[in-house]
């Protein structure tokens, strides 16, 4: 058995290499790297390969940095077989257990020392002390006073010893130094490479050391030459002194892990970090790609203020027209062949309402109404309005308040009183705003009337029409001395005899006149379509409709017309969601776009990351916070543009517009949707590079 094979099997062995080939495709050409390389390391020893240019040794250490898989045969690591290892293993055991020393330093541009030093803690979740064990390690190689600073302002020895720094801050049990000294003056590369020899002598550091030249390679315990990937000679100087020994939890990696949410919390905070610096690095940029999700969110925002505005004001106006409401309409007639629309007959008289009332047992209260146009005058003011005789349930049904003075009520209405109530357009007309008209005398169509009472403001209704310029008297008045009693035309008069059951209203029997309108209110919401079928067939009754003839009357039930009303505004919203939500497409697009550029500038980058110890998924979500956090930077100002959008429209337009929290809380939640969504792709792209590929991209 031979040297090497016997020491492969020693328990001492930390690295074993056997028979490893290593071949490079490029193109149709094969490149062999290695050969069929056998070799093995002890813990504790420090060993030198040495080799020239293109030798084959840069490779080995790849492959023994767990950075690259080879083509063939076996690389034991504590008598592990690597190439087993799935990628979260592979990414601890560099996070963990070796520590990388790379000929161009590999150092974050953008960071200063101190945060690339305590960069693998975040991999690896050992955030707890961290600032202090990074001042100790940056101590232990005479950088106390350097760790604020940025590469830039560091000499090429203090880089070099940065970057020592950061692959001994998790204790590893092996150091990697790929051509440490080559970029350095002799000077600082002996100081280097006394470094790494005390570090080897005092901790029991298992150190192996890539250089082409022999006068480096002398200060190793042991010399392995490698020319054209294969090992020429494994030359032991002399009998190495033996070292202390690590501890046994870190020789075999027996430390602890750090719980999920503490890898979670560390990992999270270094990507914030890593986005914040990212999207600072190019202002201009970011701000571009940021404007897409700006201008989409306020948009967004301004649009659903004004559908959810229309709506609300929508809303408003029906249910101004009261609770729970049936309005009966007198029908249709036909004369001569030709047919009149909706309210030509005179179908609906005072009784049927009574009837209702007493017959209808999901109806709670009903009033009705006659209506014209007339003149109003007080003093020299007058005013054309709609005068409306109506009963003293009225305003209860209507939920009409009176603002001031008083209501209509029985007396008016049972000794034909010559009162009336005052809508807010028609007492502005004849009173002007601050004049209190209670107790002053107008006339209404040439009869004077006391004004006992001012309506509170409706505003219009639904149709557009201003429900304020109106004055209420009772009905009785309405029909004996201002508007007189309607008579039905000569068709209906011919073709319908009205049945008059009994009076509940205590109203005199001489009332029994045709009415324009009744108001039906139902007793609840869930009964207006009981009180709709019971109304009906109670005036069908009445009227004497046989089966198949068309109703002389129509019953409207206000809850439909505001069931489509409400479906209609939802719609136009929603159309107007949809117009703007196409901004917000195109920002994530050019999110998607910038993140592919970033992730090419940034290769080499993510190849330093992971070499340290990142994990596939610690580059991927990293990507994915940088993608959410320019979405969500755009959406938080287009949130604010878009609300102050919404006020100005208001302002300037006129239109009514409602911005609720719950809006402006999901715009904001779908611009960071929008962000992971279009950021996936290319952070999953970064995730999937190859750690050496991503190294050696320039």
């Amino acid at each position: 058995m031979s040297a090497t094979e016997e020491s492969s099997t020693a328990p001492n062995t930390v690295i074993a290499v056997r028979n490893v080939t290593k071949v490079y495709q490029l193109g149709d050409q094969e490149v062999h790297a290695l050969r069929g390389v056998s070799l093995t390391i002890e813990r504790g020893e420090f060993v030198a390969i040495m080799g020239a240019s293109g030798s084959g040794k840069s490779t080995l250490m790849n492959i023994i940095g767990c950075l690259d898989q080879p083509t063939a045969g076996e690389y034991l690591l504590d008598g592990i077989d690597v190439a087993g290892l799935d990628e979260p293993a592979l990414a601890r055991i560099r996070s963990l257990r070796i520590g990388f020393v790379f000929q161009s330093f590999n150092l974050l541009s953008r960071t200063s020392a101190a945060e690339n030093v305590a960069l693998p803690l975040f991999y690896s979740g050992q955030r707890a002390g961290s600032a202090g064990k990074v001042r100790e390690t940056l101590a232990l190689l005479g950088l106390a006073e350097r760790a604020r600073n940025h590469p830039n302002q560091l000499s090429g020895g203090q880089q070099q010893r940065v970057a020592m720094a950061r692959a001994l801050i998790n204790d590893p049990t092996i150091l990697l130094a790929d051509e440490p000294t080559g970029n350095l003056d002799s000077q600082t590369a002996k100081e280097i490479l006394g470094t790494i020899r005390a570090l080897n002598r005092e901790r029991g550091l298992t150190v192996v050391l890539v250089t082409h030249e022999r006068a480096m390679a002398e200060i190793a315990d042991r010399i392995v030459t490698i020319s054209d990937g294969l090992v020429l000679s494994d030359e032991r100087r002399a009998e190495r002194t033996p070292a202390p020994s690590p501890p046994a939890a870190a020789s075999h990696d027996g430390r602890q892990p750090a719980s999920r949410l503490s890898e979670a919390r560390s990992f999270l905070w270094m990507a914030l970090l890593a986005a914040g610096r990212g999207i600072s690095r190019n202002k201009l940029r970011s701000a571009l790609t940021m404007l897409g999700i700006f201008i989409g969110v306020a948009a967004l925002i301004a649009m659903l203020a004004v559908g959810e505005g229309a709506r609300a004001a929508l809303k408003a106006q029906l249910d101004s027209l009261g609770t729970n409401l049936l309005v009966v309409l007198p029908g249709t007639i036909r004369f001569n062949g030709v047919r009149s629309g909706i309210g030509s007959a005179t179908s609906l008289r005072a009784t049927d309402g009574a009837a209702i009332l007493e017959e209808d047992s999901a109806v709670s209260d009903i009033s009705y109404v006659n209506r014209q146009s007339g003149q109003v005058v007080n003093g020299s003011l007058n005013w054309s309005t709609s005068i409306q005789g109506v009963t003293p349930s009225y305003l209860s049904i209507r939920d009409w308040p009176v603002v001031a003075g008083r209501r209509l009520d029985d007396q008016d209405e049972n000794n034909a009183r010559t009162v009336c109530l005052l809508g807010r357009t028609v007492l502005t007309n004849l009173f002007g705003e601050f004049q209190d008209p209670v107790g002053a005398t107008i006339r209404v169509k040439n009869v004077d009337m006391e004004v006992v009472g001012v309506l509170g403001v409706k505003g219009h209704s639904a149709s557009g029409q201003d429900q304020d310029d109106t004055v209420l008297i009772p009905f009785r008045t309405s029909q004996e001395r201002v508007l007189g009693v309607a008579a039905p035309s000569s068709a209906q008069a011919q073709s319908t005899v009205f049945f008059t059951p009994p009076n509940p209203f205590g109203i005199q029997p001489r009332l029994t006149g045709f009415v324009h309108t009744m108001y039906v209110q139902a007793r609840s919401t869930e009964l207006v379509k009981t009180a709709l079928l019971q109304v009906t067939q109670t005036l069908e009754r009445l009227h004497r409709i046989k089966p198949g003839q068309p109703d002389d009357f129509a019953v409207r039930d206000l809850t439909e017309i505001a069931e489509v009303a409400e479906q209609s505004s939802r719609v136009m919203e929603l159309l107007l969601a949809a117009i703007a939500s196409i901004s917000l497409l195109v920002g994530g697009i050019g999110i998607m776009n910038i993140l592919l550029v970033s992730v090419t500038e940034r290769t080499r980058e993510i190849g330093i990351r992971m070499a340290i110890g990142a994990r596939r998924v610690h580059v991927l979500l990293q990507f994915l916070v940088e993608a959410a956090l320019l979405s969500l930077m755009g959406g938080g100002a287009g949130v604010l543009i878009g609300a102050v959008s919404s006020k100005v429209i208001s302002k300037v337009a006129g239109w009514p517009t409602l911005l609720h929290p719950v809006v402006v809380l999901a715009a904001f939640l779908f611009s960071a949707a929008i962000g992971l969504f279009f950021g996936y792709y290319p952070a999953r792209q970064a995730s999937l590079l190859n750690p050496i590929d991503a190294l050696r991209y320039e």
